[in-house]
């Protein structure tokens, strides 16, 4: 009895023994497992995916782990990945293995390389590892330009910025200097719009301003917010209008501003009937109907003496304000140039205009970030600045290819402006970027320079935007690039030698950089740096 219970003890001890060397013996295993998950570094591209799509095989090591592969969100122009083969893999069992997985991809259509990341993950534990990969644009085919200097457009009146209307705050001999001087770091606009106050006693306030302005030889254009207010049915100078019995008193008003400046040597050299005659404000204004005003250019415009006579500034360019002018010979003839803005609308080619001799100007326009009603609205950095000085640059091309002959900002000094006022972190009198960029107009496409001519192949394969000019013996071509990707071989040609030729640019990162090109006898090329604008000079 005691021998089969020593022996029953001994059975029960190496069964527990056995259970607890294998027991032992699985921990020692598991503690030797060591878990891994990484992308195959010699399985990634060197290069960028091919732009016509495709596939390419990547490479998984991993061990004692499962895993996935996702691809992350993004919010930059991504690659279009179609398949992912396997997507799921891996185990808890196996060591050190390798999985070769298979990623689809689409197209790209468009001429800037794409990116995507790439994730595993695991699914049985903490492992994490990334991948970016990238795919190359399109190629593009060269454009090439013809420029045509036997086809002449409209003459070039100017470009130019507007004086602190109200106060006496207005832009000192520096300020002038910086916005009308042709030296270096200066913008070289050319036009010079002022207020013509309904008192007469701010005159001589304004006439220190327009004699340092005169300096630089620049156009300047007297505009109205209103008439004296005695002569208004209102008798205020918010609101309301002319009366027809003062019509002959406004000329005469007009004149005496004109004659005024003159005896203090300076030259007015247009003058606006009245700003913005369709709106209703709550500052400074008076109302003008399309037949008010046609009745005051034919029946008193001729009048006006010494300078040229502007109708009618329309908020949004009204071209209806300005027909029956056109339409009327005697009317016609006492008007001299035609202005309007662009708030909401109106940039279009004026026909009528055209027809009857008569220059098109754009005389106020401003952009800033709707920060005027709500200052909250305006971000101070430098990629949100310059996306809406692209907007603004480009409503500059699109008002020269309306054949308008000039475009004139508001204030020249501001911070949402060609110089800074203090506000929102500027310098006073500082050049913003957005006088760098209307400076690639204003500075080298001077007063009397005529648009020409340009033919353009290839235009399906960019959005470049290109206008081309002449004088002084030199083609000017300015191009804008509102693409987010550098555009090559951008190729220019004449019908006669180029001798020389040059370029400047100015982008978010880069103010007026100067490169000097080498043309090749009749032609010359350049790149175009993404959201750019560049000023071509050949000579």
């Amino acid at each position: 009895m005691r021998i089969k219970l020593r022996e029953k003890f001994c059975l029960m001890c190496l069964f527990f023994f056995t259970i607890l060397f294998t027991n032992c013996k699985k921990k020692s295993e598991e503690l030797h497992r060591i878990s891994s998950l990484a992308f195959v570094e010699s399985a990634i591209p060197t290069v960028g995916l091919p732009a016509v799509g495709g596939s390419i095989t990547l490479e998984v090591n991993w061990a004692y782990t499962r895993w996935n592969l996702k691809v992350e969100e993004q919010m930059e122009e991504a690659i279009e990945i179609t398949e992912i083969t396997p997507a799921y893999a891996g185990s808890v069992d196996f060591s050190a293995s390798k999985t070769k997985v298979k990623i689809t991809f689409k197209s790209n259509n468009t001429y800037i390389s794409k990116s995507r990341t790439l994730t595993i993950r695991s699914t049985t534990g903490d492992l994490k590892a990334s991948l970016k990969i990238y795919q190359l644009g399109k190629s593009a085919d060269p454009i090439n330009i013809l420029l045509n200097t036997a086809t002449t457009y409209q003459k070039i009146s100017g470009f130019g910025g507007g004086n602190t209307m109200w106060g006496t705050d207005f832009l000192n001999a520096s300020e002038l200097k910086s916005l009308f001087g042709l030296g270096e770091n200066e913008l070289g606009l050319s036009i010079f719009r002022v207020r013509l106050s309904p008192n007469k006693l701010d005159w001589p306030l304004l006439v220190n301003t327009l004699k340092e302005a005169k300096k630089y030889g620049v156009i300047i254009l007297a505009s109205p917010w209103t008439p004296p207010a005695l002569w208004k049915n209102n008798k205020n100078l918010v609101g309301g209008y002319l009366l027809e019995e003062h019509y002959q008193d406004y000329a005469n008003y007009i004149n005496d501003f004109v004659k005024y400046m003159l005896d203090q040597g300076v030259i007015i050299d247009v003058v606006s009937i009245q700003n913005e005659p369709d709106i209703s404000v709550s500052y400074e204004g008076c109302h003008w109907s399309a037949e008010q005003i046609y009745k005051f250019v034919k029946e008193y415009g001729g009048g006006i003496i010494g300078t040229k006579v502007m109708a009618a500034e329309s908020f949004n360019f009204k071209q209806s304000y300005t027909d029956k002018i056109m339409n009327d010979p005697l009317a016609s003839e006492n008007l001299d140039i035609v202005g309007g803005h662009i708030y909401g609308g109106g940039l279009s080619r004026y026909p009528l205009a055209e027809q009857m001799g008569k220059e098109v100007w754009m005389t106020e326009y401003l952009m800033n970030q709707n920060s005027g009603s709500n200052p909250a609205n305006w971000n101070p950095s430098d990629a949100a600045i310059w996306d809406e000085t692209l907007d603004m640059i480009e409503t500059v091309h699109d008002a020269v290819l309306c054949n308008w002959n000039a475009y004139i900002w508001w204030y020249a000094r501001r911070f949402y402006s060609f110089l800074g006022d203090g506000e929102y972190g500027t310098t006073r009198g500082a050049v913003l970027k957005r006088g760098y960029a209307m400076s690639q107009y204003g500075k080298f496409i001077r007063p009397g320079y005529m648009r020409i001519a340009l033919q353009m192949e290839n235009t399906t394969a960019t959005k470049l935007k290109i206008t081309a000019y002449k004088g002084d013996n030199k083609i000017i071509v300015v191009i804008i690039n509102p693409e987010n990707y550098n555009i090559k071989d951008v190729n220019f040609s004449l019908l006669q030698t180029i001798n020389s030729a040059r370029s400047y640019t100015t982008s978010v990162q880069q103010n007026w950089v100067k490169e000097d090109l080498l043309p090749n006898d009749k032609k010359v090329s350049i790149e175009m740096g993404a959201k750019s604008i560049k000023t071509l000079i050949l000579e």
